[in-house]
């Protein structure tokens, strides 16, 4: 240990020290590595300043209790180097002393008013793996009240370890994702043992790369995320329950005021994955960390999905504005599945920012099959807002839609959707395109389009005099590569299909007729250039003809010159 200056002064129970060092002996500690004795954390400790105010010696010396009003710590730097070492992992058999029992020969009470730790550095080294791995920690603040160590207050359940409230505050805190494509960032993080709450400002998970150029580092088709939330709030920690059994457990989990953006493109190949057993609630059945949060809450979040398809060149957008909503009973402790198995969420928000959409989720979180059910209904809009994504993504274009309502259910798990669609709108009307193939430019079908608004879509839900009302029924088997997000939209969107007249026997039938369209278009193509080449053909034979019987008359006109006047020769009639 090194330090640069002390004063102490009895009087006032003032004490400071100045530039402290606590420096490890390398030396030492490679001779316990040779010993097996090594502990696995090295220390290296700075500190600019360390004061002790009104440390009141009359007390501890009258009655051996250690009162402090604050302790002040400058600038720390701490440093710590961790090297697993095997043989520590042997457990202790000998019960550890309690910090009352380590001191009680010596003091009767140790109460510290406040500790104050300003602008802690923090840097750790993980040499345990074969690659060093360093975490840093910088601009770090942290306050401590009521620090009291005797014989009650270890079990004091008022206090977090000894102390009334710890104050945590960390600003501007960065770090790369373990695969490097994003940082984790914040602007403030303040956590209050006391309130038990925690509160993030302005949390981002934010691309470290362009668009383009994430692309062409990850090399395949893959959803990029760019995440914000303004304010990330957790309330009600049981520090009793993390601190005794490592278990999360929270009242409250609120996202406010946040942007998901999501971008795709398939301009790159796609890698097969399988995603069976990894449904959301699945997922968060597999954490390493036992966890309950009573409510996880969703306040004024943009949510927005793009995706560039290479076919049109195009790029499809769809958003849900204003996001809002309760998720309950977010868990996977064993505990509180005994009592209640099932997550629900209840959510809305506007689709196409147009739209007001409610769903509700009720998830099974014991089942191994990943079981769910769903509801949600669609209110009223003009169904043009949906060409955002059907034209480029799909190649259709609505050229009108009413929307009145849609109402579905959903029964799934990780194989297998059902449920029904009812779909209430009239004055559909569709354009479908296709890609040239000799042009690469997306053209409409018009033929095509006609034959689908005449012979198989419905216009309008009910149609005709007697109202008949088309139920779209919904059953849809999930391809292995499917997420969560994808197969419920697929299965919505079978529910649609239905509704609007498009069962799988239609959709084959128009499938079919498209073939042959084109097959008689290019058929018809083929005749009128075979055509055009005969018309030329003909014009040119046309044009020697003329050349022909034009050069016989010229001949036919010397040769009547000669019989006139012989001298003239046929060299000088031609010219």
């Amino acid at each position: 240990m090194e330090y640069t200056g002390l004063k102490i002064n009895l009087l006032t129970g003032n004490a400071s020290l100045k530039n402290v060092k606590l420096i490890p002996d390398t030396a030492r500690y490679k001779e316990l590595e040779r010993l097996k004795r090594a502990p696995d954390n090295l220390y290296n400790l700075q500190v600019e300043s360390f004061d002790l105010v009104r440390f009141h010696p009359s007390r501890l010396y009258d009655s051996r209790r250690l009162n402090i009003n604050s302790i002040i710590i400058d600038h720390p730097k701490m440093i710590i180097t961790n090297k697993r070492q095997p043989y520590n992992k042997v457990a202790d058999t000998v019960k550890k002393k309690s910090l009352y029992q380590m001191i009680s020969k010596a003091l009767k009470e140790v109460r510290v008013g406040e500790i104050q730790l300003k602008e802690i550095d923090f840097t750790l080294i993980n040499n345990s793996n074969k690659k060093s791995k360093t975490t840093a920690i910088k601009n770090l603040n942290l306050n401590v009240n009521d620090l009291l160590i005797d014989s009650l207050s270890e079990n004091d359940k008022n206090r977090f370890y000894h102390t009334k409230n710890v104050d945590i505050e960390l600003k501007d805190y960065k770090i790369a994702t373990p695969d490097s494509l994003y940082y984790l960032k914040f602007k403030s993080l303040k956590f209050s043992t006391l309130q038990r709450k925690l509160v993030l400002n302005g949390a981002q998970m934010q691309p470290r790369y362009t668009i383009p150029a994430f692309y062409r580092k990850v090399g395949m088709s893959k959803d990029r995320f760019d995440i914000s939330f303004n304010q990330i709030v957790v309330t009600n920690i049981d520090l009793d329950q993390l601190n005794r059994e490592q278990r999360f457990y929270a009242g409250r989990f609120i996202l406010a005021d946040g942007k998901i953006s999501i971008y795709n493109t398939n301009a790159f190949p796609k890698r097969p994955s399988n995603k069976t057993g990894k449904f959301p609630h699945q997922q968060l059945q597999k954490l390493a960390l036992d966890l309950k949060i009573d409510t996880l809450q969703l306040r004024r979040i943009q949510i927005s999905y793009r995706e560039f398809n290479r076919v049109t060149g195009k790029t499809g957008s769809v958003n849900f504005a204003n996001t809002r909503g309760n998720i309950y009973n977010v868990t996977n402790d064993a505990k509180a599945l005994a009592k209640n198995k099932f997550m629900r969420a209840q959510l809305s928000t506007l689709f196409m920012s147009k739209a007001n959409l409610y769903v509700t989720f009720n998830f099974n979180l014991t089942d191994k099959l990943g079981a769910f059910s769903s509801t949600g209904t669609l209110g009223a809009m003009n169904g043009i807002a949906l060409n955002q994504i059907t034209d480029p993504l799909a190649m259709v274009h609505v050229k009108s839609l009413s929307i009145r309502k849609m109402q579905f259910n959903i029964t799934a798990n990780q194989n297998v959707a059902r449920g029904s669609m009812r779909f209430y709108y009239h004055n559909l009307n569709v354009q479908l395109m296709k890609k040239d193939v000799e042009t690469g430019l997306v053209k409409k079908q018009g033929f095509v389009s006609g034959i689908a608004n005449t012979f198989v879509l419905n216009d309008s839900n009910p149609i005709g005099k007697d109202n008949k009302f088309t139920v779209g029924n919904i059953y849809f088997k999930r391809p292995a590569s499917f997420a969560f997000f994808k197969f419920y939209v697929k299965s919505v969107l079978e529910g649609v299909k239905g509704s609007v007249g498009i069962s799988k026997e239609r959709e084959q039938s128009i499938k079919k007729i498209s073939r042959k369209v084109s097959g008689i278009i290019s058929d018809v193509k083929s005749g009128i250039e075979a055509l055009k080449a005969k018309r030329k053909e003909n014009r040119i034979e046309r044009q020697e003809k003329r050349k022909i019987k034009k050069a016989k008359k010229e001949l036919e006109k010397v040769e009547d010159q000669e019989k006139k006047d012989p001298e003239v020769t046929p060299k000088d009639s031609v010219q």
